[in-house]
């Protein structure tokens, strides 16, 4: 076992805060919005061939930087 592998443990095993599980809830939910717009990036062509999706209208997610409650919570 590696000494790094003693901490991921320790951080597993750890119970998180309510404001660390809403910043991971966040970072989690931010990290899929990234892999879906790569996902419609790389499928659009096909899309396109297809016609307009119903939802196409509607406005995308703004990016917005990390809140600031979760710049600190996790760096414990």
């Amino acid at each position: 076992m590696m000494p790094y592998d003693t901490y991921r443990l320790h951080r597993a095993e750890r119970p998180m805060s309510p404001a660390e599980l809403q910043c991971a809830d966040e970072r989690a939910a931010r990290l899929a919005s990234a892999v879906s717009s790569l996902f419609r990036a790389i499928t659009r062509p096909v899309r396109a061939a297809d016609g307009p999706h119903p939802a196409a209208g509607r406005a995308g997610a703004s990016r917005l930087a990390e809140p600031a409650t979760c710049r600190g919570a996790m760096a414990g």
